[in-house]
């Protein structure tokens, strides 16, 4: 994501990570990578839970998702990847493009 944040930013998306660590291993791992965009923390695993992305086999991670939040607050997009690869940012390019 990093590498295509500003083809996303240019797309109308903004970036926002949720990590299941504190908000120090949170911070510390957004500085490690040097990104750009905003990484919360979410230790209780609220929104873990709420999307539906709890790993199935080690519940203390989530499985890499993707979900574009449209401005009337519906789901406008959303990748799920099982098989912990990412989501391909032309992908979620081409779905920011295609929002109404």
């Amino acid at each position: 994501m990093q590498e295509n944040y500003g083809g996303i930013s240019a797309a109308g998306g903004s970036l926002i990570a949720i990590s299941a660590d504190d908000t120090t291993g949170a911070k510390t791992a957004a500085d490690d990578i040097d990104n750009a965009f905003t990484v919360l923390s979410d230790t209780s695993k609220a929104a873990i839970n709420a999307y539906n992305v709890l790993n199935k086999t080690n519940d203390n991670y989530a499985q890499p998702s993707v979900f574009i939040i449209k401005t009337d607050g519906t789901i406008g997009y959303k990748s799920i990847d099982g098989d912990y690869s990412r989501s391909d940012s032309s992908s979620i390019i081409s779905a920011l493009e295609g929002l109404d």
